[in-house]
């Protein structure tokens, strides 16, 4: 049985909304519906009574409900479980990483990190900005990869591996499209499309505004940049977001434009100082001398 189903199946109950749990799981409302059918395959029941658009938990629903909620809270025990005894080796490195590291090198570090040190047990999460650093006091063997708009204070090891900065995505279609730079001012009348205050690049967009004069109107927020990029597409806003994090193919669909003024961001590996285990010794060690800073 696929525990991810479980999990997706747990958060319908909850949310009884196909898009709030895509969103509360990062993941597309079709997938969500492709992998309730197929647990309810895999079951042999309904789970779900669906009419108009709405959805009821069914009887046998109700029935599964509290078998899954245990299945998903043992699983996550047992890993729990499995992951200390791992620490007490000291083998093991928690990485918990801002949700757009593949477009970094930051990701390509761990990987070639991860294939060249295959006694070391690394778990590798994404989150959103704002529960990067405490994840930093839970452990000696957790590191960040985070995105910094200054260095960060005396208490971390801080490594930089690469820089970005904000650029503006606008429509095909949109007038400004074809500038080879736009002055942010420019900008000023435009509906926003933003990134949510949780993903820490929020406050920092609207200080680029207000560093050019105006306060954004902001039409939408969302933690998804793909949603963002999809809202601009369809001339539904436009929207300022670190470069790197633009995926390749959404430069057709899309105008990417250099701003100005811009502000740059810093991405680092960062770790708590004097407190490292063996596993996070080996792999500082590594990143330093492979690093491009």
């Amino acid at each position: 049985m696929d525990i991810h189903r479980l999990e997706l199946f747990i958060d319908l109950t909850q949310t009884l909304s196909y898009t709030e749990t895509a969103e509360r799981q990062f993941t597309t409302q079709s997938n969500v519906s492709k992998q309730i059918i197929a647990l309810e395959k895999e079951l042999n029941i309904a789970l779900f009574e669906r009419s108009h658009r709405k959805i009821t938990l069914t009887k046998l629903g109700e029935t599964v409900l509290p078998f899954a909620v245990a299945i998903v809270e043992n699983y996550q025990t047992m890993f729990e479980e499995l992951e200390k005894q791992a620490t007490q080796k000291e083998l093991s490195l928690n990485i918990l990483t801002i949700p757009t590291m593949a477009n970094y090198h930051g990701f390509e570090l761990i990987t070639r990190f991860l294939k060249e040190n295959h006694d070391v047990q690394v778990q590798l999460k994404e989150s959103e900005g704002n529960q990067l650093f405490p994840f930093l006091d839970k452990s000696a063997n957790h590191l960040i990869f985070a995105r910094t708009f200054e260095a960060p204070c005396s208490d971390y090891d801080c490594l930089l591996t690469e820089e970005d900065e904000f650029v503006a995505v606008l429509s095909n279609h949109h007038p400004l499209a074809n500038r080879e730079k736009i002055s942010l001012a420019d900008l000023k009348a435009e509906t926003f499309v933003m990134l949510e205050e949780s993903t820490l690049l929020f406050q920092p967009t609207v200080a680029l505004c207000k560093k050019a004069g105006f306060e954004p109107q902001v039409l939408f927020t969302s933690a998804r940049i793909d949603l963002l990029l999809n809202m601009v597409e369809n001339e539904l806003g436009i929207t300022l977001l670190m470069k790197k994090t633009i995926g390749k193919n959404w430069h057709q669909r899309v105008q990417v434009v250099p701003i100005t003024p811009t502000e740059k961001s810093y991405l680092s590996f960062i770790r708590k100082k004097d407190t490292a285990s063996k596993a996070s010794h080996r792999f500082w060690s590594y990143i330093t001398n492979n690093r491009l800073y």
